[in-house]
C-alpha cells in the first residue's frame, strides 16, 4: 500500500516569506497529520488481515474436521487399484506398512497395504489410527467361501466379523490323539486374567457399522458381478482347505466367509472406538466347487469404491 502525503498548508497571500516559528508550526501540523493516516492506515490493514485470517482458519477448522477414511488391503492385488483411483496421492511408508494419502471427492482418504496375516493387519491398524485419527476404517479383499450358497463373486459386508483362530483343546494325555472339532471358541477380551477362565469359553463379534453398512447396502445395486449379503467374516492366520473343517467353522461361528486379517483389525478398532466394516469378495469356495478367480480383487476394490463416495457423501451432508 502507497502512502501519499499532500502538503495542503499554503502560505497564504501575499505572506511573503515565513518565519521560523511558522515554519516550525507547519512541520508540526504536517507529522501530526501523516501520523493520523498511518495509523488509520495500519488499523485497516490489521482489520483486513484479521478478516482474512478468521476466514482461512474457518476453512482450516472445516477441512480438519473431515477425519480421514482409511481403506486397507492385504496384498498388492488387494490394495493398489483403490489406491490409484485417489487424487492427490503421497505416500508414506512406515515398517512394511504403505499408506497412499489422498483425496476421494475432496475427501481425505488413505488406502494401506497391510500386508497378509493377522499381525500385520492389527500393527498397521493401530499405527493408522495413532497417525491418522481415522473416522472409520473398512478392511476389504478376497476370501474364501464357507456357505455353499454362496459364490465367486458373491461379497460379504460384515455385519459380524469373528477370531476363528482363537480355540481352546479338550484335555488329551500323550496318545489319546487329537479331535479338532471339539475345540472351543476363546473369547481373549473376556477378561484380562488367564483364559482358563470359564467365561472365555464363547465366540467374541465384532459389529459392524451401522452407518457403513448402510452406505454399502445404498450401493449394492451398483454392483452386477454377484450377489451383495450381509453375513459373518471369520479371520485366523491359517488356510483351510478341508472341506469337513470348513463346515464345522462355518456351524460354530456361522461364518459366511474366511480370511487372514479382518478380526484383528476389528478389535484394534472397538479398543480405539473407530467405526469398522469388513468387505469381502468370494474368490473361491471349497464347499460348492467354485475355483479361485484373481479378478475378484479388483471387482471387490470397484464395490468399495462406490462404498467410500456413499459414505462420504453422507457425512457431507450431515
Amino acid at each position: 500500500m502507497f502512502l501519499y502525503v499532500l502538503d495542503f498548508f499554503p502560505l497564504g497571500p501575499f505572506r511573503g516569506e515565513c518565519t521560523q516559528l511558522e515554519k516550525g508550526e507547519r512541520l508540526l501540523m504536517k507529522n501530526k497529520m501523516f501520523k493520523k493516516i498511518v495509523s488509520v492506515t495500519a488499523i485497516s490493514t490489521m482489520l483486513l488481515v484479521a478478516g482474512c485470517n478468521s476466514t482461512d482458519l474457518k476453512e482450516t477448522k472445516a477441512k480438519s474436521a473431515e477425519r480421514t477414511i482409511i481403506i486397507q488391503g492385504p496384498m498388492p492385488i488387494e490394495a493398489e487399484y483403490f489406491a490409484d483411483k485417489l487424487e492427490k496421492v503421497k505416500i508414506e511408508k512406515s515398517g512394511n506398512f504403505v499408506f497412499y494419502k489422498g483425496t476421494l471427492n475432496d475427501y481425505p482418504v488413505i488406502v494401506t497395504k497391510t500386508g497378509k496375516g493377522m499381525e500385520n493387519a492389527a500393527a498397521a491398524t493401530a499405527l493408522a489410527i495413532e497417525k491418522y485419527d481415522p473416522i472409520a476404517i473398512i478392511n476389504q479383499g478376497t476370501s474364501g467361501g464357507h456357505d455353499p450358497n454362496l459364490n465367486v463373486f458373491d461379497i460379504v459386508l460384515g455385519e459380524r466379523t469373528t477370531n476363528i483362530g482363537s480355540l481352546k483343546t479338550e484335555n488329551m494325555d500323550e496318545g489319546q490323539g487329537t479331535d479338532p472339532t471339539t475345540w472351543i471358541p476363546m473369547d481373549l477380551m473376556a477378561s484380562e486374567g488367564s483364559g482358563s477362565d470359564a467365561s472365555a469359553n464363547k465366540v467374541r463379534y465384532y459389529e459392524g457399522d451401522k452407518e457403513l453398512l448402510a452406505a454399502a447396502n445404498a450401493v449394492k445395486d451398483t454392483y452386477t458381478k454377484g450377489k451383495v449379503v450381509e453375513g459373518t467374516i471369520g479371520s485366523a492366520d491359517f488356510w483351510n482347505s478341508e472341506v469337513d473343517r470348513i463346515k464345522w467353522i462355518h456351524e460354530v461361528y456361522g461364518t459366511s466367509v474366511e480370511e487372514m486379517e479382518g478380526a484383528s483389525v476389528a478389535q484394534i478398532a472397538d479398543a480405539y472406538d473407530v467405526a469398522f466394516l469388513g468387505i469381502r469378495i468370494l474368490s473361491n469356495n471349497k464347499t460348492n466347487g467354485g475355483t479361485y478367480d484373481p479378478g475378484t480383487a479388483e471387482a471387490n476394490q470397484k464395490y468399495v469404491y462406490e462404498v467410500v463416495k456413499e459414505y462420504i457423501s453422507m457425512k457431507k451432508s450431515k
